[in-house]
């Protein structure tokens, strides 16, 4: 390099750390083959000649620049500080570009812009807010040949909201400089693993060209081992990248979801039936995995979070032990249900071999899970059977919670079985599902109760139907009877023995069953033999018509295959049993749990800590435990429990999303509230009062915590930013300035909002940067 030389160009193969990151990013794609427009960059040695005297630089940059540009092209004009596109920060749009600009002197005038944008009043704010010294701040600038776009726009190899694996490409005709600068709403894809989530409905821009950016921004992110931010533009024929960045404000977050609590904890929980059922299903669930990638460091009580009592499972922290396993921490959305099962292929990593021979071990103990667990069920029958629930009310405070502790021993084992018997359950339909489709047979046709008359047995329907049927058997003025009187009246009855004696088998055997085998707060069916009686006389059902079922003999296996598909088949009949039979002694069991505590709070309630005993389930355990043992007074417990009644009530009927972002509740909102809708680009809730902004004029009405609403966003607008407490924008998109400087200042943003420059200063709304919701609330809340 040359004392004097100041201008270089990015084919070198080495250039002076003086250039920034923008230089050097798009100097690693142009080594990496990739292909970026002919740019030079001036380092920042000039920009300290322009600081002493904005004379200096001109004549000395001249001749190095008339040597190199090409009177006839456009060129772009941009900022490579040092600062800039780092890790933390972006920058974004704060410095000048200048594009299009042809010959010597329009270069030099863009590049003296780019310097002074450095000293803004814009600029200064974002430093004040990322704390870095002005002085720090050095700046080099880049010029680079215009690309004639017809298409422009930018791609991201993760979303930088959610952190969710997959690639987003923003879009729009011609140059893509408005989607930072000007906020303009883009075309916008979003493809997961090979899979097109969303695109748009015009087809103006070629969905080939898509793919292509979308197999080179993996590329590109594959090759820098990091998640990237890329500027690109198409001329018709060939993608250009213009420029490179780590994205930003990509960070850790737990995210959680309600995919598996739909099926293993629906609906509201109560405080006490939480502080039982939450420990046991989440120490079984750290001992699963602990025994399938060894000791994971996951604590039971992270891995389930309540969000207005409602259960979350945190899928990131079951996400970081996919990770050592050696699987994409991602690989968990297969589980939420975010992406099809098997659609993302997985590649054989160092950490997957580490941990092969414990995988493969405890793959052969689950193979032999239905042997080893059909061996067992006597036992268990027998400790089942042991449970002397009728008795509690006999037993004094001490003996109460000793029984509790030996009946939660049980169910806890008796809910590691019944987890993992249906995940076993699934793995085996799926393969057995395989080798159908191969025959041309779908699952849904297939008759997989075929010989399996003992599954009967845990079927009420069936029992039901049969009751039925003896009941309409009967003299109609003895149904007329039955029916006025219900159960009090049938079993007062002489003439009735038969259908006395079936109903009452009938509540013996599922009197445990409930609205809810997961809260034992909810009333059985032992309970309430009036709802029982009422589903025999009224019941309605048509079983399946099994004669339209395929059986196995049906299918036409070859020879050499029918070995392997009848062990499957016989495995997934096997597992469909096993999985009634633990599932009945699970909710037998469990539901037990209610009687116990049903005890201690009649005993909480005669010392006047709650009104009812049924009070005790809007306590917690500790809570119990502490005022039997003596460890609490016996204080007044009234308002704490009516303080979760009235939550309870008031969230019942709120729609919750099934996956959250992060720790922070999300918004409580009538269904009927009026709302806006758009993109949601910076995570976060908040309310507060609008103020609607045209211009940086009205800097002088936005407070601190107000709702900043715009048109779209523009880099002078940054000081506004910094009061802000939410950022609505009726335009932008991902890349757009308010989107990422939201994102790095930490307040939540949701652009392309129709209709958000009507709403009225001083209006109070919720902004939503997960769901992508503007909530219009009727009034500033208390």
């Amino acid at each position: 390099m040359k004392a004097d030389q100041y201008i270089f160009s990015l084919q070198n193969r080495k250039l002076p750390l003086s250039v920034g990151n923008k230089a050097f990013n798009l100097h690693w794609l142009i080594m990496k083959g990739l292909r970026v427009p002919v740019t030079y960059v001036c380092d920042w040695r000039a920009y300290h000649l322009f600081l002493k005297d904005e004379s200096i630089p001109i004549p000395i940059l001249h001749e190095e620049i008339l040597q190199i540009i090409d009177p006839k092209k456009a060129y772009a004009v941009r900022s490579s500080a040092n600062i800039e596109d780092s890790q933390e920060w972006s920058f974004a749009g704060q410095f000048t570009s200048v594009l299009n600009v042809r010959g010597v002197d329009q270069i030099m005038e863009a590049m003296r812009l780019t310097w002074t944008s450095a000293t803004s009043p814009a600029v200064q704010a974002y430093l004040d807010r990322s704390g870095v010294p002005t002085p720090q701040l050095l700046m080099a600038v880049i010029v680079q040949e215009m690309v004639p776009a017809v298409f422009s726009g930018v791609s991201l190899s993760r979303n930088p909201v959610t952190g969710a694996d997959e690639v987003i490409i923003e879009a729009v005709h011609g140059s893509g400089d408005r989607l930072v600068q000007d906020g303009v709403t883009p075309f916008r894809w979003v493809n997961k693993w090979g899979n097109w989530l969303s695109k748009p409905e015009d087809g103006t821009i070629p969905l080939s060209l898509a793919e292509e950016i979308v197999n080179q921004t993996r590329k590109i992110a594959q090759l820098m081992n990091a998640h990237v931010d890329l500027e690109w533009a198409w001329d018709g024929k060939a993608v250009y990248w213009l420029q490179l960045r780590e994205i930003t404000t990509l960070h850790h977050r737990n995210v959680y979801s309600n995919f598996m609590s739909k099926e293993m904890l629906p609906g509201m929980v109560k405080p006490l039936v939480w502080s039982v059922n939450i420990p046991t299903k989440s120490r079984v669930f750290v001992r699963f995995m602990n025994e399938l990638i060894g000791e994971t460091g996951i604590k039971p009580e992270e891995l389930v979070k309540a969000f207005y009592y409602r259960a979350y499972f945190n899928m990131g922290v079951i996400g970081q032990a996919f990770k050592t396993l050696g699987l994409p921490a991602d690989s968990v959305e297969m589980m939420i249900g975010l992406v099809p099962m098997g659609s993302k292929m997985i590649k054989p990593t160092l950490q997957m071999f580490l941990h092969l021979p414990r995988m493969v071990s405890f793959a052969h103990r689950q193979w032999t899970f239905h042997s080893r667990t059909q061996e067992y069920l006597p036992d268990l029958e027998s400790k089942i059977n042991s449970i002397r629930w009728q008795d509690v009310g006999q037993l004094g405070p001490q003996e109460l919670l000793k029984a509790t502790d030996q009946l939660y021993q049980l169910v806890q084992e008796i809910t590691y079985l019944n987890i993992l018997c249906p995940i076993l359950a699934v793995m085996h339909t799926r393969m057995f599902s395989k080798e159908l489709n191969r025959l041309g047979v779908d699952l849904a046709q297939f008759d997989l109760t075929e010989g399996l008359p003992e599954i009967v047995e845990y079927d009420p329907a069936t029992h039901l139907r049969r009751l039925h049927n003896t009941f309409e058997d009967l003299d109609p003025n003895l149904q007329k009877e039955i029916r006025e009187g219900m159960y009090a009246k049938l079993i007062m009855m002489s003439n009735v023995e038969k259908f006395q004696k079936e109903v009452a088998t009938f509540i013996e055997h599922f009197g445990y069953l409930s609205d809810n085998g997961n809260d034992f707060s909810c009333i059985p069916w032992r309970e309430n033999p009036n709802l029982v009686l009422n589903l025999i006389l009224d019941f309605k059902f048509e079983p399946d018509d099994k004669s339209s079922k395929i059986r196995f003999t049906d299918l036409n296996v070859s020879f050499l295959r029918r070995p392997m598909v009848k062990m499957f088949y016989n495995r997934v009949q096997h597992y469909r049993l096993l999985r009634e039979q633990l599932s009945a002694k699970y909710t037998y069991t469990y539901g037990l749990f209610r009687y116990y505590y049903l005890a201690m709070g009649k005993y909480l309630f005669q010392q006047n800590v709650i009104d009812t005993p049924e009070d005790v389930f809007y306590l917690n355990d500790d809570d119990v435990r502490q005022l039997l043992t003596g460890q609490a007074a016996m204080t007044d417990h009234r308002d704490s429990v009516a303080s979760h009644k009235l939550k309870i009530e008031r969230f019942q009927d709120i729609v919750l999303p099934t996956v959250i972002y992060g720790d922070e509740e999300p918004p409580v909102a009538s269904r009927t509230s009026e709302r806006l809708f758009g993109l949601a680009t910076s995570l976060g809730h908040f309310s507060g009062p609008v103020k609607v902004v045209r211009g940086i004029a009205d800097i002088d009405k936005v407070r601190h915590g107000d709702v900043l609403v715009i048109p779209y966003s523009d880099v002078g607008w940054t000081p506004l930013f910094a009061r802000a407490g939410a950022i609505v924008a009726e335009s932008g998109g991902l890349l757009s300035h308010s989107s990422i400087v939201a994102r790095e200042y930490g307040i939540p943003a949701v652009v392309s909002v129709n209709g958000a420059m009507k709403l009225c200063d001083d209006t109070w709304v919720t902004v939503d940067g997960h769901k992508g919701e503007v909530i219009i609330l009727p009034a500033c809340p208390a």
